[in-house]
């Protein structure tokens, strides 16, 4: 069931976001979704969650995602997936602060574990190197 689950959240999650279907993608969560992310901003619900992704797309305008693996185990699951695009607006950073654009590309691997209740995202753990991004802006050395 598990593998099912992340399958088509992986499939929904590109389709959803490439095509900047924001619907779509709040559908993926429970309205009350909690999270742990490194993105500042709320950490609870449906549409902080849609908000902080467009957000990111707002920064990185012909930004992508590419589903890679995943696997789980009961209510849980992991998927790996790969985000590429420019950095051609302004884009919220560590500490809260607004970082310009540098109209440099960025690719980088992210991970998110999440659970599953009655086939939606009820708590979402996202992980990723902010180094790495913030090497690539060309903002750190």
């Amino acid at each position: 069931m598990i593998e099912e689950l992340l399958k088509h959240l992986g499939a929904e999650a590109e389709r959803s976001i490439n095509g900047r279907d924001w619907e779509a993608y709040g559908r993926l969560f429970a309205e009350s979704v909690v999270m742990q992310t490194p993105f500042p901003g709320p950490r609870r619900g449906r549409d902080s969650r849609v908000k902080m992704v467009q957000g990111i797309i707002e920064a990185f305008p012909d930004g992508r995602v590419e589903a890679k693996r995943s696997f789980g185990q009961g209510d849980w699951g992991c998927m790996e997936l790969m985000f590429t695009g420019t950095h051609g607006g302004p884009l919220l950073g560590p500490g809260g602060k607004t970082i310009p654009a540098t109209n440099k590309p960025v690719r980088f691997p992210y991970c998110i574990v999440v659970k599953f209740e009655n086939g939606e995202i009820t708590e979402l753990n996202e992980y990723f190197d902010q180094v790495e991004i913030l090497s690539q802006l060309g903002l750190m050395e």
